[in-house]
């Protein structure tokens, strides 16, 4: 179990930085009153962080549905499991904390 959810980690991480360059805008443009425009470019390392972050998300979304496969392709007789509501906890707390600091 522990090597599929490795990989599916770093799918998960690749796949998010992949969406994540090819949706996060590293440039502003701004109208000005005279009709042009103003472009401004965000600092590298805010850029890189923003893509940084895209890609985590994606790598804990990778683990869990590798950790559902898994759960699906091996039936076997289960105990009372906590993980799927802990895993959500943290995931909505995360979510949560990037919205009031506005990352």
């Amino acid at each position: 179990m522990e090597s599929i959810l490795k990989k599916s980690g770093i799918y998960g991480f690749v796949f998010g930085l992949a969406i994540s360059i090819l949706l996060v805008s590293y440039k502003d443009v701004i109208q000005v009153s005279n009709g042009g425009y103003v472009t401004t470019y965000k600092p590298v390392f805010e850029y890189i962080i923003s893509i940084l972050r895209f890609g985590i998300i994606g790598m804990f979304l990778g683990l869990f549905i590798g950790w559902k496969l898994y759960e699906r392709n091996n039936k076997t007789e289960q105990e009372k499991s906590y993980y799927l509501p802990f895993f959500f906890a943290v995931f909505l707390v995360s979510i949560i904390m990037m919205v009031v600091f506005n990352w």
